[in-house]
């Protein structure tokens, strides 16, 4: 199996997660990547990603999954970036010896919110990982839905450049740009759903905490 480790940026980011899969599986035939084909009758190349990202927010850290076994890193890593839109280059290609199922182990995502307005607030919105409570309400398949989301955010961290907040994903999950719309609302902070990036990955349980590159890492053959 083969980990590679891409962005999303730029007018991908308005790509919807169905449709960026589709992107990647295009991706591979262009450049030639040999993917595995699971068995039964309708058979479709093994491959997994992490977990999806809202409409609009960019990244530096997706991860994507094939099964690969007869090429070298270097080989998908040049091959994938030479066939791939700009917009999601990879980083790099590791090799491990099965699935690492990142979407079960993944549990918390970084995230940084560009404003330089956040650093006049900065005690105020740090306090809102120690909140007991906070409930917002969204609109969510076309009706109001109300969420207390203080137990989804693990930390929030503000610097003269923006806002970092680490919350929960997977399921339970926090979308980013909820929580940044409910802050707007009490703070000038004026941050787009489309200025919105994961900046890390997260493996949290009761033996501690590491990123996805640092459990990669662990696994790699």
């Amino acid at each position: 199996m083969k980990v590679i480790k891409h962005v999303k940026k730029d007018s991908i980011s308005l790509v919807s997660h169905i449709d960026t899969m589709r992107v990647l599986q295009r991706t591979l035939v262009r450049g030639n990547i040999n993917v595995k084909f699971s068995e039964g009758y309708n058979p479709h190349p093994i491959t997994y990603t992490s977990h999806p990202l809202p409409l609009g927010v960019l990244s530096t850290c997706e991860y994507f999954v094939l099964a690969n076994d007869d090429m070298t890193t270097d080989e998908v890593l040049e091959r994938f970036n030479d066939s791939v839109p700009a917009g999601m280059k990879a980083d790099y290609c590791a090799d491990v010896e099965k699935n690492p199922n990142l979407c079960a182990k993944v549990n918390l995502c970084e995230y940084f919110a560009p404003t330089t307005s956040a650093i006049k607030y900065k005690s105020e919105l740090e306090e809102y990982a120690n909140l007991d409570t906070y409930e917002i309400t969204f609109e969510f398949k076309g009706n109001m839905k109300t969420q207390d989301i203080a137990p989804l955010i693990d930390a929030v961290r503000v610097t003269e450049d923006g806002m970092y907040f680490t919350i929960s994903t997977g399921n339970p999950n926090l979308r980013p740009d909820r929580l940044t719309t409910d802050m707007m609302t009490k703070y000038p902070l004026e941050i787009g759903s489309n200025e919105i990036k994961r900046v890390n990955q997260f493996i949290k349980n009761d033996d501690g905490i590491m990123t996805v590159d640092e459990y990669i890492s662990s696994i790699a053959r």
